[in-house]
């Protein structure tokens, strides 16, 4: 099942310090193992089925319009899931409850203060 208009949506985007990329990598390395482990793309037994899940990165540039005027020296990082619906989402949020690295994860808004879409809605699609 793709996704399309209405479907709930998760994610954020974050600015982190590059000497702090190897620990971020970490944590959304450890949560990518959670969700394969506990979600699905597909409907599959025992798994919550989720219709997307995906992470970027990049280094931020000086100037988008221009990148030979280099980098901030700040990586900016993008988590997006798309579920079928509000409960779905809630389900995935109880379930994350479970992943011995909740803590560490939600310390990352308290420590880059991201913008967030909680329970957002997809309004356009290709």
């Amino acid at each position: 099942m793709s996704f399309g208009k209405g479907h709930t949506t998760f994610g954020f985007t974050m600015r982190v310090p590059d000497t702090d990329e190897k620990a971020v990598d970490d944590l959304i390395a450890s949560h990518a193992v959670f969700m394969q482990e506990t979600h699905s793309l597909t409907e599959t037994a025992g798994k919550l089925h989720t219709l997307e899940y995906y992470v970027s990165k990049a280094p931020e540039l000086n100037d988008m319009m221009d990148p030979t005027k280099g980098t901030t020296g700040a990586i900016i990082y993008c988590v997006n899931e798309v579920h079928k619906d509000d409960e779905h989402f809630g389900k995935h949020v109880e379930l994350g409850q479970n992943w011995d690295r909740i803590g560490e994860f939600f310390g990352l808004f308290e420590k880059y203060n991201p913008l967030v879409t909680m329970a957002g809605r997809v309004t356009a699609k290709l």
